[in-house]
């Protein structure tokens, strides 16, 4: 049994301004304009992405992040720089679910290709079906070409 996704439906796109006091963030306009990831100064040199992981207010990553090393529940660095079960602070994750997506999107179009392909080669076998499933290769097609800058 599939788990319901929790991530932000789409579609996404990247926003922002480039003048004056520039900002880019990614976006959707489901519910309004809702923030998947936008970017906040760490340090003096760095920058961080943010989060909305349950879809209000901006949550910075090293409040979010997951570490290799140590109790796997601990979440955020200054919970792992209290919890003497981290003692090395290399990142495993962000617990929120838009970043769990767009780490996944290397493997999810892939396997969108893979059917897609798959799906063609059956529609001309299935005369009831062919058409509908057709369709469906349609719309995963312009999925992928966007994935590639192409749309």
């Amino acid at each position: 049994m599939m788990s319901e996704a929790k991530f932000t439906p789409g579609p996404w796109g990247w926003f922002g301004t480039a003048g004056g006091c520039p900002e880019i963030y990614l976006a959707t306009n489901h519910s309004g304009r809702r923030y998947v990831m936008g970017f906040q100064r760490w340090g003096l040199n760095g920058a961080q992405p943010s989060f909305q992981p349950e879809g209000r207010g901006m949550v910075k990553a090293k409040d979010l992040l997951q570490f290799e090393v140590g109790d796997q529940s601990i979440v955020g660095l200054d919970a792992a720089q209290k919890d003497t079960s981290v003692y090395r602070f290399q990142i495993r994750g962000i617990a929120a679910p838009d970043a769990h997506l767009i780490a996944a999107a290397p493997e999810l179009y892939e396997a969108l290709r893979m059917a897609a392909k798959d799906l063609h080669t059956a529609a001309h076998f299935l005369p009831d079906t062919g058409l509908a499933l057709l369709e469906t290769v349609k719309k995963a097609q312009a999925a992928l070409a966007k994935a590639r800058g192409e749309a």
